[in-house]
């Protein structure tokens, strides 16, 4: 599945004060996903231990505001990403998986042989968990996903003037045709990541802090959303308060 190391690359992070949301872009470096600009204590899905605040429900402070093996499709955010496009489709079954079903709240080890083609799963990749949305089939004239919207309840509160690091990768993007593609992150009501490319392209970190504009309760609904055309991965690796 994914082949690349957590340690030792270079990124860069846009950041982003409050608004509706911005532009993540990377630098294109030697793979990998360690390296953050200061990601926060908690780690990739932790919900860490601080002490939460008044009338918000849930634990504030840094820490990660996802859980890696928590995500499931929805229909929601086309206020964000627009509606599904003609012919986009995303067949969420798993084809050809041993690993099937998942461990609960796990993430999921592939080895380098295994068959398995599905469009998302919480990946094991070095010390993270990671969500890995995969568009490819062994027929490249088949598409498997090329339209994906994911949903969870933020793990924690975000208060007013708290820096979110959303950190997320793209493979080297390629296709039959020219095209786009589009990973967008939302917090709420606020698009806090907006990326779009142009396909072929070579490997990305379009990463993005970004300051809230007000607070948001534990539970808020995030959404993770990709456009793809072609058999690409796309990896969103951690989203932290810092």
């Amino acid at each position: 599945m994914v082949a690349l190391s957590v340690l030792g690359c270079n990124e860069t992070t846009v950041i982003v004060n409050g608004g509706s949301g911005g532009t993540g872009g990377g630098t294109t470096g030697a793979g990998g996903i360690g390296g953050a600009s200061g990601a926060a204590g908690g780690g990739a899905g932790g919900v860490g231990g601080s002490s939460g605040f008044g009338g918000m429900g849930g634990a504030g402070g840094p820490g990660s505001i996802v859980d890696n093996t928590m995500w499931a499709p929805t229909t929601k955010g086309e206020e964000f990403f627009g509606p599904p496009p003609e012919g986009s489709e995303c067949d969420l079954t798993p084809i050809d998986c041993p690993e099937y079903p998942w461990p609960e709240g796990e993430c999921v080890d592939f080895e380098p042989t295994s068959t398995c083609i599905v469009a998302f799963v919480p990946e094991c990749l070095d010390t993270f968990t990671v969500l890995a949305v995969y568009t490819r089939m062994p027929d490249d004239r088949v598409p498997l996903c090329n339209w994906i919207t994911l949903e969870q309840p933020s793990l924690r509160a975000i208060r007013a003037g708290d820096r979110v690091e959303v950190r997320a990768r793209h493979s080297q993007l390629t296709a039959p045709v020219p095209g786009e593609a589009r990973i967008g992150f939302v917090v709420g009501d606020t698009q806090v990541l907006d990326y779009g490319v142009t396909i072929p392209t070579d490997f990305e970190f379009p990463n993005v802090i970004w300051t809230a504009p007000k607070d948001y309760s534990a539970g808020t609904p995030l959404l993770f959303h990709i456009d793809n055309h072609g058999q690409n991965e796309y990896t969103l690796i951690e989203v932290n308060i810092l």
